[in-house]
């Protein structure tokens, strides 16, 4: 009995472009069999014990035949319930999907197809270029420009001279200067504008404008990179006007930002995401993000009857949304006992998105502290609580100094350990450990976080690094870095604005 293989395209590489159904495939993935991708973060979508195995191409060398492909997803078919056939962009453009849907059914193979955005549209999209334009372009031909052995694919060019035709060539970035040959030889203006666009949708995207008669001179002074798209035709005036992609404000940059993998429980379940709001937030910005899960949190086993004895006056405090969770995990999952069990107290919380967290469990916050800290937050309470309240603060086993100094003696604290930080003490693999010392700063947003990953990296940081805030930067200084710059309010829109005034 065999189980089923999905031909998934990947997109052409920027995180956001994988389709909701694509993540969701590679969710529940037994086995992962993939090309070389642009961004290896899909991978990270695959659960934990997903086989993953590498089989596509890396400077012109061929981890395996096209053949032993078909057979080892044959084989993996028959070891596993699903199979992840994972391509760059679309499986059927240009991707050799079709060949390897009709072996698996011949076979006996149970197939899906899942699109993929292919690069021969979102390439152009992302360097400001629309394949088709009123007045410019009625239509488009995609051109594979490789054949076997890397030589240019044989291509009558006779049929690529409608100039209200956009041409698109993919895998042709070193027969550059012969296809702008073949296609002024048959008639096609020297002045024809070309583009040619590398690592398209990514952070280190690049293009190179001309036109048929000196675009190759200009790609090889440029030293583009493969993969590439090239691009024939008038729409190629736009990408100047168009190019939104290109003027993000951290376009270019790259950050080391290590990560801590969440606990996220909610009323629907719980799930470990691949990214977190910040790294999002800076690849939306144009930043790319080179990631290192420095640790995960771990829900503590937590008594929740304590809620059985507070009163009016008390306060639940959680300095940060894990400790939320962690307590709704408790009392949900723990206990066996819902929102009715919570007693009329207060709540108070530490900065929005720890509001926003206890909101989404059905409990608006009563204190919220002005400032991102712990201090801040107990300051709050000091001035706003009856004396000898009873204060039950769910934390980490671990925190940062701030919250129990600042809080006054006239309350009682209960402190309950409702979370760990656990560290991964997974090695950074050594071409990681190359780019992290040329980026353009490291981010760091915890002291754990900072040095664990510091420890991890066994080598020299950026010149350039950035802190979330005082208790952070005191963990960097311990290991020696004193080039930081610290974000005013601590918290990740208090980082974005630190880049973006740097």
């Amino acid at each position: 009995m065999s189980g089923k293989v999905v031909l998934l395209g990947a997109g052409p590489g920027e995180w956001g472009l994988l389709t909701l159904k694509g993540a969701e495939i590679l969710k529940k993935a037994d086995c992962v069999i993939y090309d070389r991708l642009l961004n290896a973060k899909f991978l990270e979508l695959a659960p934990v014990g997903c086989e993953k195995i590498f089989v596509g191409k890396e400077n012109h060398f061929h981890v395996m035949p096209q053949e032993e492909i078909n057979q080892l997803l044959l084989q993996k078919a028959r070891e596993h319930q699903l199979v992840v056939r994972l391509k760059g962009g679309d499986p059927y453009v240009f991707g050799r999907g079709g060949e390897e849907a009709l072996y698996l059914l011949e076979n006996g193979v149970e197939v899906d197809v899942i699109p993929g955005i292919s690069s021969s549209i979102a390439s152009l999209t992302a360097a400001g270029i629309p394949i088709t334009h009123r007045g410019l372009s009625k239509g488009f031909q995609v051109i594979t420009a490789h054949s076997r052995k890397d030589k240019v694919s044989d291509i009558d060019y006779s049929k690529l001279t409608d100039e209200s035709v956009t041409l698109v060539f993919l895998m042709g970035l070193s027969h550059v200067g012969e296809i702008a040959e073949g296609l002024i030889d048959a008639g096609r203006s020297k002045s024809t504008k070309v583009a040619v666009i590398s690592n398209a949708t990514t952070n280190h995207q690049k293009k190179c404008v001309g036109t048929l008669e000196n675009i190759a001179k200009l790609v090889a002074a440029a030293k583009l990179e493969s993969p590439a798209t090239i691009v024939v035709g008038e729409v190629v005036a736009l990408n100047e006007t168009l190019a939104f992609f290109e003027s993000r404000p951290l376009f270019g940059k790259t950050f080391f930002l290590p990560k801590i993998k969440s606990f996220e429980y909610g009323l629907k379940g719980s799930e470990s995401p691949v990214s977190n709001e910040l790294e999002v937030r800076l690849e939306e910005l144009g930043a790319e993000v080179i990631s290192y899960v420095a640790g995960q949190i771990v829900p503590k086993k937590v008594d929740v009857s304590f809620l059985e004895n507070a009163s009016e006056s008390d306060v639940i405090v959680f300095t940060s949304a894990n400790g939320v969770k962690s307590f709704f995990y408790n009392l949900f999952e723990g206990a066996r006992k819902d929102l009715r069990y919570i007693p009329n107290c207060h709540f108070a919380v530490v900065g929005k998105k720890t509001f926003d967290t206890l909101a989404s469990f059905g409990i608006i916050a009563d204190i919220i502290s002005t400032k991102q800290s712990g201090a801040n937050l107990a300051e709050v309470i000091n001035k706003r609580v009856p004396d000898d309240s009873n204060v039950y603060w769910l934390c980490a086993k671990k925190v940062s100094g701030g919250f129990e100094e600042s809080l006054d003696a006239r309350f009682n604290l209960s402190k309950f350990v409702s979370y760990e930080n656990i560290s991964t003490d997974a090695p950074i693999d050594a071409r990681i450990k190359e780019k992290i010392a040329a980026c353009d700063g490291a981010i760091f947003t915890s002291g754990n976080t900072a040095s664990v990953s510091i420890d991890a990296i066994e080598g020299d940081l950026p010149d350039f690094i950035y802190s979330i805030g005082e208790s952070c930067s005191k963990e960097i200084r311990k290991k020696g870095y004193d080039n930081i710059a610290e974000a005013k309010i601590s918290s990740y829109p208090g980082i974005i604005d630190l880049l973006l005034a740097n």
